[in-house]
């Protein structure tokens, strides 16, 4: 005899609860609602109780498509989007072999070699992506800031899926680092017609002797499974799906090769079952790895700026549009970014198999059409800092210009969080790791200028760029920055998005994290200093320094720390 406990969401992103349980639950009972808790007693008095995700037939959905006809100019393919966390392009291929085998050899798919980031972390990846826009340029939506608000008012792809009739898929797991709840707001009400937080903020706190599973099968596998049954429930309905999984990869990827054997079967059984015959398939990941040891090394600087993403189009596009897909092949070895992705999805509802398709932004480009063999980082308006393509040449830490720099950038840190003096600690300079310059050539030096119209730098053909690899104490914390210097004006434009934390901050900074976790990265807390004295150490500037925080210019003729 089993019980079903509905699991609700209540308002928004940060409420679950448990609705009222249906005892005893019958054969073939039909779902009221897409996740649900269920609890068994057998006659030899064995238990058995797990929560659970499904599809709740909506009559609705079903209807959608007839509703709202697609637009004769769209080509109504399913679009199905599968990702994991801080993977990158060289560690999906050596820690997920099969799936990479099977994808290039037996589904074809296009692997983009030259796809760069364009920002830190998962929201940076994900929003260019899913809105053809970066955070910045979106509405104020991050927790302890004025004016901030839900994110359910952004140009979410998913949106216009919707309004062509499909119905619209979307879930992440590790529900407490959420990229849309973790700094951000979340949203009011669901953005898509299928919305996984709910059953993640339910089961991942259930307490269990397999972390890796829910129940009996995997966490993974569950996703997997939800997935097909959006697949099998909408047979004739067109479907965007994206899944994102971050347990196996997130803190560290040695646990990412038990992924492998669940994604290869998994897509066997897609295809097998023809429902990647009507379906884009693109399998990706945000960005590599930020905080292991690898990360260290130029490798893993590289790693990190070069995730995994690839495209297969139905056989049958592949047949009717052998132009695009030539496009596509020489694009997998061009520079590409998320803003492209979007582009792509764009194309997709304006089709048109034998015109040139106009992109809606100057930095994207549907990958669909060719990108140019010479396209630059500045063109695609990916910033210096993320730039997997240039020349970075190493030189002495002792260099004047560096120790103001790495002065300047630890000034700059403890400004950021100067409204939080009480609980963080103020940072001092422990020491520089590696300085690089830029290589300045011409070709370069007349390349490399970012489409950052807030820069506070006024940036010529003698501007240098200077990138530090630095340690602060308290605390030990390893930073990345990248900022140009003006030698006529002598100013640095150091700004909070061109500055990487490289090692773990865990628990360091928990007194800030709910109140701004936009300043977990920097904030030491200053509860942690018991019995600790910080060195003071002061540095007289001959340099006049600017630094940029968010839109506000700070000036000094001389900095002291």
């Amino acid at each position: 005899m089993c019980g079903y406990t509905p699991i609700i969401r209540v308002n928004d992103d940060f409420k679950t609860e448990k609705g009222d349980r249906i005892f005893p639950v019958v054969d073939k009972m039909p779902l009221v609602s897409d996740f649900f808790y269920i609890d068994c007693k057998a006659q030899d008095n064995s238990t058995y109780s797990n929560p659970h995700m499904g599809l709740m037939f909506d009559p609705l959905l079903h209807a959608r498509s007839m509703q709202k006809p697609m637009m004769q100019t769209h080509l109504g393919y399913n679009v199905l989007m599968f990702g994991f966390d801080s993977v990158s392009r060289m560690t999906f291929m050596r820690f997920l072999p099969k799936t990479y085998s099977y994808l290039i050899k037996e589904l074809g798919a296009i692997v983009m070699k030259g796809y760069n980031i364009v920002g830190d972390g998962t929201p940076a990846a994900l929003f260019p992506i899913l809105t053809g826009q970066t955070e910045r340029e979106l509405p104020e939506s991050r927790r302890g800031y004025a004016g901030a608000q839900t994110v359910d008012d952004f140009p979410w792809i998913w949106k216009q899926f919707r309004d062509n009739g499909y119905v619209t898929q979307w879930a992440e797991d590790m529900q407490n680092v959420g990229t849309f709840q973790y700094r951000l707001l979340g949203f009011r009400n669901p953005p898509v017609d299928h919305f996984g937080r709910p059953f993640y903020r339910f089961a991942e706190p259930q307490k269990t002797s397999r972390p890796h599973c829910f129940g009996s099968i995997t966490r993974l596998q569950a996703m997997f499974d939800w997935i097909r049954n959006l697949f099998d429930m909408y047979r004739h309905q067109p479907k965007f799906s994206y899944l994102f999984h971050s347990h196996y990869s997130h803190d560290s990827n040695n646990r990412l090769p038990y992924a492998d054997n669940e994604l290869l079967a998994f897509l066997q059984m897609m295809q097998t079952n023809g429902y990647l015959d009507h379906t884009m398939l693109v399998i990706m990941t945000d960005h590599g790895a930020r905080f292991a040891s690898l990360r260290k090394t130029y490798q893993g600087k590289l790693e990190e700026r070069l995730p995994f993403m690839s495209i297969r189009m139905p056989p049958k596009f592949q047949a009717q549009y052998p132009t695009i897909m030539r496009n596509l092949r020489l694009n997998s070895h061009r520079l590409t970014t998320p803003f492209d992705i979007h582009e792509t999805f764009e194309h997709l509802f304006d089709f048109h198999s034998n015109d040139h398709y106009q992109s809606k932004s100057n930095r994207s480009i549907s990958l669909f059409e060719l990108v140019p063999e010479n396209r630059t980082c500045a063109q695609a308006d990916v910033a210096q800092h993320w730039c997997a393509c240039y020349n970075w040449q190493d030189i002495s830490t002792n260099e004047l210009i560096i120790q103001q720099y790495s002065q300047a950038v630890v000034d700059f840190l403890n400004k950021f969080a100067s409204e939080y003096k009480q609980e963080c600690a103020t940072l001092s300079l422990f020491r520089v790791n590696k300085a690089s310059q830029l290589k300045n050539d011409d070709h370069r030096s007349n390349s490399i200028h970012s489409n950052d119209k807030n820069s506070s730098l006024h940036q010529t053909n003698e501007s240098r760029f200077y990138q530090i690899q630095f340690e602060t104490k308290p605390g030990e914390a390893r930073f990345e920055v990248t900022a140009g210097y003006d030698p006529k004006t002598k100013t640095f434009d150091i700004q909070r998005r061109h500055l990487s934390r490289t090692n773990k901050y865990g628990e360091t900074s928990a007194c800030i994290a709910q109140k701004r976790p936009d300043l977990r990265e920097i904030c030491y807390c200053s509860s942690l200093l018991i019995n600790t004295t910080i060195p003071s150490t002061t540095i007289d500037m001959n340099n006049k320094i600017k630094t940029t925080i968010g839109e506000t210019a700070v000036n000094a003729s001389s900095v002291h720390l």
